[in-house]
């Protein structure tokens, strides 16, 4: 189980890199990685996620990067996947 979640983890991690985010504003850096690995930890794909919210995975993907602002998403990000800005 811990390798699964180590290649999780690093797929994540290269998932970053490519971040429009990376080298530009890091509370947007911060708050992505922190909603990737939320997902990951509650075994939530973005597909998922996306028809839980009505939504099409590409606009998901730009909320998820900040590229675009949804007052729902925000309430969903601090209700269920419980990400607190104070502490990012």
């Amino acid at each position: 189980m811990k390798k699964d979640l180590r290649k999780q983890i690093e797929l994540i991690e290269q998932k970053m890199s490519k971040s429009p985010n990376n080298g530009g504003s890091r509370f947007l850096y911060k708050r992505e990685r922190m909603i990737r690995f939320q997902l990951l930890i509650r075994n939530l794909p973005q597909k998922q996620l996306a028809k839980h919210l009505k939504i099409t995975e590409s606009y998901l993907s730009k909320l998820i990067t900040g590229e675009r602002y949804s007052q729902e998403f925000e309430i969903f990000i601090t209700k269920h996947l419980e990400i607190n800005y104070c502490f990012i």
